[in-house]
């Protein structure tokens, strides 16, 4: 047993509360622990939903998958910090409306038009399937919220996308969508793939995205 000082930012203001207890727990473990109730998005807790994203002494993190030891172990403190992702407007305490994210999906036309066609790269198809939607990607980058960036999951949908779809009018649509809304704004921080709770090589779909977006058009009009 251990006591640690629990610090939740709720109402733009942190609040203190004390644990003593087992620390071999993740956070949303603690969360229900607590005496005061907060509010958080749940599903599955077993970080295969991507409901629970929040920031986690100060960085994005899945609170099923982050545990108490771990964090204290890096921050050498008894004390551990949490707040609601801030990118995403606060609905209550650390439950945030990531409806945005469903938003850039439509705007940039992210679906199968036509039958599916079995790609040649499996294994890259399905890495990219693994994306959770839970808005960590967004909550490190740098340029996410400052201008018109639709967010990383857009290029990571796009890639898988484009070995699919079997429409040519649609895959313009989709190479269009992406030339337009997410490659004049991407700074190419990394910081998406670095954060990613999936470990999805984010820069490899964006890598494929711009090579079929953009610089085949380049080499087309040379």
């Amino acid at each position: 047993m251990n006591n640690i000082t629990v610090k939740i930012k709720i109402d733009n203001e942190f609040k203190y509360f004390e644990y003593d207890g087992d620390l071999n727990i993740p956070v949303t473990t603690l969360l229900e622990r607590l005496d005061w109730p907060i509010e958080y998005s749940c599903s599955c807790l077993q970080g295969l939903c991507g409901a629970c994203a929040m920031v986690i002494n100060s960085a994005p993190k899945l609170a099923c998958k982050t545990f108490l030891k771990d964090e204290i172990m890096v921050t050498k403190y008894n004390q551990i910090s949490i707040e609601p992702l801030s990118k995403f407007p606060v609905i209550k305490d650390l439950k945030v409306d990531r409806s945005v994210l469903y938003d850039a999906m439509k705007d940039c036309s992210l679906w199968l038009q036509s039958d599916a066609r079995i790609g040649e790269d499996i294994d890259f198809e399905y890495e990219m399937s693994l994306c959770l939607m839970c808005g960590c990607c967004m909550e490190a980058c740098p340029n996410y919220g400052i201008d018109d960036f639709v967010g990383t999951p857009v290029a990571v949908y796009a890639s898988k996308l484009i070995n699919q779809e079997t429409s040519h009018d649609h895959l313009k649509e989709l190479t269009n969508n992406y030339k337009e809304k997410f490659y004049p704004t991407c700074v190419k921080s990394i910081a998406c793939e670095d954060i990613c709770p999936m470990g999805i090589s984010t820069q490899r779909a964006i890598s494929k995205m711009n090579r079929n977006s953009v610089w085949k058009i380049w080499h087309l009009i040379r």
